[in-house]
């Protein structure tokens, strides 16, 4: 019987006790690869189990790349500009000195070869490309050099995307008013933009700057851009570690647990049964009235209820298959009043169709609809700013909040409730968090059918 390639070591290649990516390169795009047969990426670990959770990133990356160079969308090296060949060297680079550490003495390495042929480049260059050249080479580039590719490598959601980018783009541009590059950025100058811009923030604001902060230096340090140790993806070196918020008030103010929070009942009656605005455009009042009302009766997220498939509502579930984390992959039993709207929704619609079709065709629908759902709440005086706060405290996310209100108040349980909106267990509590598989589907629907809308207020 043959023997059968062990998959899980797959593009694994042990190097001097530290582990490598190797992939074949195909023969129409040797060129683009200096004529080589095979590209290998020093994954920078003697671990097995991190070599290989490192190289399905890589492995990911450069298969985009082939795909890129086949559609002509990469130029060969010989097109590249200074700057963009500085950068590259740099990294090749990294990679050869983590491969030499355990050369002997004394031993000629590629390391030293490596780096006497990227000075004789340097060489050949005059003027602008020089210093260009030598700028990249340095590392001594914007704080947002790597900010797309590392976007592109992590893969959110849209809306997530374009907040992380916003949040990394404002600490380059604080940098390049203080005049710092990549190589400068250290604790202390780190410590003078939390200091500056961060703890002024709204303090849940803070928290998502520091976090796309600490993710994109760990990518960084992770692809050899700025030094440090990585252990399990992490920069365990990062100058952003410890940069903790002060959460040392003793004395609570007014306005202090002042936070986004659920829909009242006079305001979810105003949302559900208030006359249409005249100034807004009627076409969009169906998709917000059947919107609101599958979160009111479910907790789902707004994407998740406007970006659902025909086929993904079934057997009287929406079957609920992408989200925000891995917990929001669940089946969500359909509330009884919500028939009529998933029966309307779905009918002569093919199993790919949106059941929210209007909004297919949209750039980013949950950003859409929620523009449309805020002008409606506005416009029927459903608002809630309070001094010092960017947003309203109300929002779409409050009919979530609402939700979950709703259940506890029926006598729902905690743990059937998270099932249902897609919050993630409790791991610390043993036995609710490791030892079941979450509530079964008669307690959901159970929990879910608890759940009604308030009535109609009374006229007069």
């Amino acid at each position: 019987m043959p023997r059968q390639r062990n998959s899980a070591r797959r593009h694994l290649e042990l190097k001097r006790r530290v582990w490598w990516f190797k992939i074949g390169v195909p023969v129409a795009m040797r060129g683009h690869f200096g004529g080589k047969t095979h590209y290998r990426e020093n994954l920078q670990t003697g671990d097995i189990r991190e070599a290989m959770a490192r190289r399905d990133q890589v492995e990911r990356d450069t298969r985009s790349l082939f795909r890129q160079i086949e559609a002509g969308k990469v130029v060969s090296a010989a097109t590249l500009s200074a700057r963009e060949r500085g950068t590259i060297w740099r990294e090749a680079l990294v990679d050869l000195r983590h491969a030499d550490d355990h050369a002997e003495e004394g031993e000629l390495t590629a390391y030293d070869v490596a780096v006497s042929a990227a000075e004789e480049e340097a060489e050949r260059l005059r003027g602008k490309d020089r210093k260009e050249f030598a700028a990249a080479f340095a590392g001594k580039v914007p704080i947002d050099e790597h900010l797309e590719t590392y976007l592109k490598a992590i893969k959110l959601a849209d809306k997530t995307t374009n907040e992380r980018r916003g949040l990394v783009k404002r600490f380059a541009r604080w940098c390049d008013q203080e005049g710092l590059k990549l190589p400068d950025i250290n604790r202390r100058a780190v410590g003078r933009y939390v200091t500056d811009a961060i703890e002024p923030m709204d303090r849940s604001t803070a928290k998502k700057h520091l976090t796309a902060l600490r993710g994109y230096w760990d990518y960084l340090t992770l692809r050899g851009h700025v030094d440090g140790k990585v252990v399990g993806g992490r920069a365990i070196d990062s100058p952003w570690l410890g940069q903790t918020l002060p959460d040392n008030k003793r004395r609570i103010e007014r306005g202090d647990n002042e936070t986004e929070r659920a829909f009242t009942t006079k305001e979810l009656q105003a949302l559900l049964y208030t006359d249409y605005p005249e100034e807004m455009d009627t076409e969009f009042r169906q998709q917000i009235e059947d919107a609101l009302r599958i979160s009111c009766l479910t907790g789902m997220r707004l994407a998740e209820v406007v970006t659902l498939w025909v086929e993904e509502v079934h057997d009287d579930l929406f079957d609920i298959q992408q989200g925000k984390t891995i917990s929001a992959a669940r089946r969500v039993p359909i509330h009884p009043d919500l028939k009529e709207i998933v029966e309307r929704r779905t009918k002569d619609k093919t199993p790919k169709d949106w059941l929210f079709h209007e909004l297919a065709k949209e750039r980013d629908p949950g950003d859409t609809f929620g523009k449309r759902f805020k002008r409606y709440r506005k416009s029927l005086r459903v608002n809630d700013v309070r001094e010092g706060k960017r947003r309203s405290l109300v929002n779409f996310h409050s009919a979530r909040k609402w939700f979950i209100t709703a259940a506890r108040h029926a006598g729902q349980p905690l743990e059937t409730i998270k099932d249902i909106v897609g919050h993630k267990p409790n791991k610390k509590e043993i036995t609710f968090g490791v030892y079941t598989k979450g509530a079964s589907a008669e307690q959901m629907r159970a929990c879910v059918e608890a759940v009604k809308l308030p009535q109609p207020p009374l006229a007069g």
